[in-house]
């Protein structure tokens, strides 16, 4: 009876944190304002559903070849906003859930474990701002990383099914997952088809044999990845990112390189420091290497997934979120294999996530008061510009948002207008606001002109 008490609270308390940490991105969401690439927008193109398609696959021989997740935006940004700020916020639930999957182990409901994935993906992703609020971004990184996810847990989750001799997994059944998740994120997807590969050797080493659900998914993940790759877009967006680049030949190499290096250094890095001192404990305590094949297999794919941007001209910050994760939950699947006699390792980790979870209480709140007032000061903005434009005024003087406001959870910053003329920022609010001429002042004096 006891036993079943103490479920029943860790049960609830798990959904608890569930429900608190789906308002807590949720008001993040509704704080976080249209931005760059989501006001260019034009809603005007889509007439009907098939519309979506139409442009799309524009897109698709243009630009790039991410149709499913262009697809998503596209639907999104059509939609009120209301519904991608709730649709954002629960895939971003779906994305511990699934991180959870892969590292609880044979505890049902980790809390504490819970809690260390919430701390780390607010904490240690990279560049949230982008990757997890911004509507753009989002579609791209965030629910790229969640198809990717739902499909290596289906397929994880079918493989522990045939270790238990349980009914036979119909291959059919994971065709549709695999595919959307090879036409995902270039170096993500890729990551991915490692992943599969090495769960699927393992499986062949110790059992001797390949399930027919194994041969559709590696097939249908390939394909979905060619359909990526092989855009005609990628060839034409390439071609114009590497007419730009500084050096060509292996000079270009050598200084994409440098650049990986520095963002893994940037990234990546806490990660890998954990990795080696958990793993190098684990070796002195005498643990079995067959622990660590998932780990092993989830950091080559994590490194792989970053050193592949090599091959990329000028790739963004953002691309290195899909090999965030998976040493993330490389990282934690360690974290898990901790045992509760090790006195010394088990305070720090308890302690630590008790201390970082007070720690980001304040940060929670001092960022949040951050976002409130930075979506303030667009909307007093933005209303601004339409009142001058309906006015016929096509000449306007604006503000740039106070930098005391900047905050890690926001890009608004980063995407703010200039004082220079030849901002990017600058011809993109000519555009989407259909002005002339613009001006651009530090807040309090434009304030003081407008007195």
């Amino acid at each position: 009876m006891m036993d079943d008490r103490s479920l029943r609270r860790q049960r609830w308390m798990f959904y608890l944190l569930l429900v608190a940490g789906f308002i807590a991105i949720l008001t993040y969401n509704i704080l976080t304002p249209l931005m760059s690439d989501d006001l260019m927008f034009d809603k005007s193109l889509y007439t009907s559903v098939g519309d979506i398609f139409i442009q799309e696959y524009k897109q698709y021989m243009t630009w790039n070849g991410r149709s499913i997740l262009q697809i998503i935006l596209k639907i999104f940004s059509l939609l009120p906003l209301e519904v991608f700020w709730i649709c954002n916020s629960l895939c971003f639930i779906s994305l511990n859930l699934f991180i959870y999957f892969f590292v609880k182990g044979n505890k049902k409901y980790d809390c504490f474990l819970l809690i260390l994935i919430q701390l780390c993906l607010w904490n240690f992703s990279v560049d949230f701002s982008q990757t997890v609020l911004w509507l753009s971004g989002a579609c791209n990184y965030l629910w790229g990383m969640v198809i990717i996810l739902s499909f290596l847990s289906l397929y994880s989750f079918f493989i522990k099914r045939e270790e238990l001799g349980e009914k036979k997994t119909a291959a059919v059944l994971i065709i549709l997952p695999a595919f959307l998740a090879g036409w995902g994120n270039e170096n993500s997807s890729g990551g991915a088809i490692l992943i599969v590969l090495g769960m699927t050797l393992w499986y062949y080493l110790e059992k001797k044999k390949i399930e027919p659900f194994m041969i559709s998914g590696i097939i249908s993940t390939g394909v979905g990845f060619l359909f990526l790759l092989m855009a005609p877009g990628n060839k034409v967006r390439g071609a114009m990112v590497k007419a730009e680049e500084t050096y060509t030949g292996i000079e270009a190499y050598i200084s994409r390189g440098l650049k990986v290096l520095k963002a893994m250094d940037e990234y990546l890095l806490l990660y890998l420091i954990i990795i080696c001192f958990l793993g190098t404990y684990f070796y002195y305590k005498k643990y079995s290497w067959k622990l660590f094949v998932e780990v092993f297999i989830f950091v080559l794919a994590g490194l792989a997934t970053a050193a592949v941007l090599i091959f990329t001209p000028e790739p963004m910050p953002r691309a290195y979120y899909g090999a965030n994760i998976y040493l993330l939950i490389a990282v934690l699947k360690m974290v898990q294999m901790i045992l509760k006699e090790d006195l010394l390792l088990n305070t720090v980790r308890v302690g630590g996530i008790l201390a970082g979870s007070l720690i980001f209480f304040f940060i929670y709140i001092e960022e949040g008061a951050n976002l409130v007032r930075i979506r303030r000061e667009v909307i007093i903005r933005e209303n601004y510009i339409i009142q001058e434009v309906e006015k016929g005024n096509h000449d306007l003087v604006l503000p740039k948002l106070r930098e005391q406001f900047e905050s890690k959870y926001s890009m608004a910053h980063l995407n703010d207008i200039s004082e220079e003329d030849d901002n990017w920022n600058n011809e993109l609010f000519k555009n989407v606001y259909r002005f002339n001429n613009l001006e651009v002042l530090p807040w309090d004096e434009w304030e003081e002109r407008m007195q």
